[in-house]
């Protein structure tokens, strides 16, 4: 297999990512505010539990195909950059502590979803809605490092080293949503505008990627006949 064919699986496994998290978000939606009840929090996820539990797999799936995608933008980047290591390292460093983030946000879910099965008593309705406040506001470290990723990719596809300049500029966008999303988390949640930016976000953002790997697929980098200067070369 030559290096086309291995990036062409690379810049797949992007959009195998993003079709993958788009179907698990829509599985599971309008999830209950953390100003509801501990009691509608669990009567929710009892009857979603399927739903819930199917949209884990798939996320988990579409982390793993993430992670492979981040190695194959590390690689095309590093080659385009002539050794400067100038976003390659952010990229990948960032790329893989947001697939980290993602993952651990839904072990709450995930436990709170398998307990369902039974009744759950007065006196554990308390650990519930701890558990399902931390995958609540797990959205502010994930917009936080959804801003970093974009930013710097972004940036790098601005200068010619990976995909187009237009698809940088659209990565600047999604970093700018995924700043406002993530300060939201902190600063205003519990509230129908971090909802909503949380849902802005993921599109977005599974859009961009998504387009950015059907770009990549179209035509590999490997076919672009002229390296980029690096940033940091004299």
């Amino acid at each position: 297999m030559n290096e086309r064919s291995w990036e062409r699986i690379g810049a797949a496994s992007g959009l195998a990512a993003a079709v993958l998290l788009l179907v698990a978000l829509l599985m599971v939606p309008n999830p209950p505010g953390l100003d509801a009840s501990s009691v509608a929090i669990v009567g929710y996820l009892g009857m979603r539990r399927a739903a819930v539990l199917t949209a884990a797999l798939l996320m988990g799936l579409a982390v793993v195909a993430f992670l492979w995608f981040i190695a194959h933008l590390r690689h095309v980047l590093q080659r385009a950059e002539g050794g400067a290591e100038a976003f390659s390292p952010v990229v990948l460093v960032s790329g893989v502590s947001l697939a980290t983030m993602t993952a651990l946000a839904m072990v709450p879910m995930t436990a709170l979803a398998t307990l369902a099965v039974r009744p759950i008593g007065v006196g554990e309705l308390g650990v519930a809605r701890v558990l399902y406040a931390a995958h609540m506001l797990a959205v502010g470290p994930i917009g936080l490092l959804v801003a970093l990723f974009a930013a710097s990719a972004g940036a790098a596809m601005v200068r010619r080293e990976l995909a187009g300049p237009w698809l940088g500029w659209a990565g600047m966008v999604v970093a700018l949503i995924g700043l406002i999303t993530g300060f939201a988390g902190f600063l205003a949640a519990p509230s129908a505008f971090t909802m909503v930016m949380t849902y802005v976000m993921g599109f977005a953002f599974l859009l961009w990627v998504g387009v950015a790997s059907l770009a990549m697929l179209v035509r590999p980098e490997v076919e672009h006949k002229a390296a980029v200067r690096g940033v940091f070369a004299h």
